[in-house]
């Protein structure tokens, strides 16, 4: 069940992410297909999914091998829970109403920031394990947004293009764009805090407070 439950989670991030990159490749906007890649990789969406799709496909087809253990570790699934719910929460509150997708974009846009994140999240509380969930994984948890937003700065002063608006230093101005960044820090910092406090409430209850098997 378990298993079966993540390849769910892989096939819903990885269609997603290959519906987004075809619509990127065959919409003629970029003038190489390189091009095309590089604005894929621009959004923290579509990392954070890629993220969840390889970590639930190891844990799908090989949990007992050394990566499969570290990403069954709970530290690790809490950090992955913490940035795949981010993307459906920053997305439906703030980035939803910016756009209306239509077809295909529809579909990539429901299964990336809508099912992916349920799923994910219906994962973590059924099936991932509690116990060693520490507040000093902390810390570590935020490495990965910190970076991205560090990331999409560089980007943008490469290439002109910033992927959410509340990071666009072009527009916002740099100190702007950093105060913004420090609040959206501060947010994870929270959530990593909330995602670990909820587990260990969990597991003293006894849900999933053993190692996977």
């Amino acid at each position: 069940m378990e298993r079966s439950f993540r390849g769910l989670i892989a096939l819903a991030a990885w269609s997603g992410l290959g519906i987004q990159l075809w619509i990127l490749l065959t919409s003629g906007a970029f003038d190489t297909q390189a091009l095309a890649v590089w604005r894929f990789l621009a959004f923290f969406t579509i990392l954070t999914n890629l993220i969840v799709a390889i970590v639930s496909t190891a844990s799908a087809i090989a949990p007992e091998s050394a990566f499969g253990r570290f990403a069954g570790g709970a530290n690790v699934r809490a950090a992955v829970l913490l940035y795949i719910a981010a993307v459906g929460i920053i997305y439906h509150l703030i980035l939803a109403g910016l756009w209306d997708p239509q077809g295909w974009q529809r579909v990539a846009d429901q299964l990336l920031h809508t099912a992916t994140p349920i799923l994910a999240a219906l994962g973590w509380l059924l099936f991932d394990r509690k116990q060693g969930l520490t507040y000093a994984a902390i810390p570590v948890m935020l490495i990965f947004p910190a970076g991205y937003t560090l990331y999409a700065l560089a980007r943008g002063t490469f290439d002109g293009f910033y992927p959410y608006p509340f990071i666009d230093a072009g527009q916002l101005g740099y100190t702007r764009a950093l105060i913004n960044i420090a609040g959206l820090t501060g947010a994870f910092a929270l959530g990593a805090g909330l995602v670990i406090t909820l587990g260990r409430m969990l597991g003293s209850f006894g849900v999933r407070n053993s190692p996977a098997t």
